[in-house]
């Protein structure tokens, strides 16, 4: 089987997105070589034992692709995975395609260090990187927006991020920079904005506190919905959804509704 360079690359964002993303077990029959090898010393062998894994994985991990370049049979994909350790981390995955599938792999994960006070004074992972992607590319259309990705990655690399400085490059990535942040309190408008209001919410809740998804996002002409709920107690969970409206690829504005309690 042929494929292109952007195929490759493609096939490689579908993968990780399709684990990692929407944790979708079925996806490596799919994606994945019969006789796949599996470098990372932490996984079994095999086809069989990457499915598993992802059949466990919690609803807290979840992973932001990067920059992906390709050559020959291999590509490379520099991203950023939450959930997977105590702190996220910064990944470069390396595969080997044949036949049009996921051969073999190989990666490199190290704790993210804030960019303050970093000996370098930038980011391990970068909100740069989505966006030279998007000038390189038209913009995207209203009918190829994944809701489901951008409204979860909100909710968990947004208003689950306690670092400052890594929830404003989620900012920087999901939102446009004159996005509005509606709350039910007050409105907010920029990515500092955003940013600092997100901290003061999370400044009040418990460090265990973290927000999960109820089921997928759903979306249609450039508007997009979620439902979610507070952990880790299911019982005193406060729950809501979130409303976004999408413009060039990103949000435009975010409504967050909560639910009545006791009702």
């Amino acid at each position: 089987m042929t494929m292109t360079l952007d195929g490759k690359k493609a096939l490689v964002l579908e993968a990780m997105t399709a684990l990692f993303q929407r944790r979708d077990p079925q996806a490596v029959e799919r994606l994945y070589a019969p006789d796949y090898i599996q470098h990372n010393p932490g996984i079994p062998q095999g086809r069989d034992a990457l499915a598993a894994l992802v059949a466990t994985l919690p609803p807290t991990v979840f992973y932001e692709p990067g920059l992906i370049v390709a050559e020959g049979d291999f590509v490379a994909i520099h991203g950023r995975i939450h959930g997977w350790a105590p702190k996220p981390q910064i990944v470069v995955d390396i595969f080997r395609i044949a036949d049009g599938l996921l051969a073999e792999h190989w990666d490199v994960l190290q704790d993210e260090a804030a960019t303050e006070g970093s000996a370098s004074g930038l980011a391990m992972f970068s909100s740069d990187e989505g966006e030279r992607q998007r000038t390189r590319e038209p913009e995207t259309p209203i009918d190829a927006i994944d809701y489901d990705r951008m409204m979860k990655a909100n909710l968990l690399t947004v208003f689950n991020e306690r670092d400052e400085g890594r929830r404003l490059e989620a900012v920087r990535t999901l939102y446009r920079e004159d996005a509005v942040l509606h709350e039910p309190h007050a409105s907010v408008r920029g990515h500092a904005a955003i940013n600092d209001a997100v901290g003061r919410l999370l400044a009040t809740l418990p460090a265990d506190v973290a927000f999960v998804a109820e089921g997928p996002a759903v979306g249609h002409n450039g508007v997009g919905r979620l439902k979610w709920r507070s952990g880790p107690d299911p019982d005193a969970a406060v729950t809501g959804t979130d409303v976004a409206q999408f413009e060039g690829g990103r949000i435009l504005s975010l409504h967050v509704f909560l639910d009545p309690q006791g009702v």
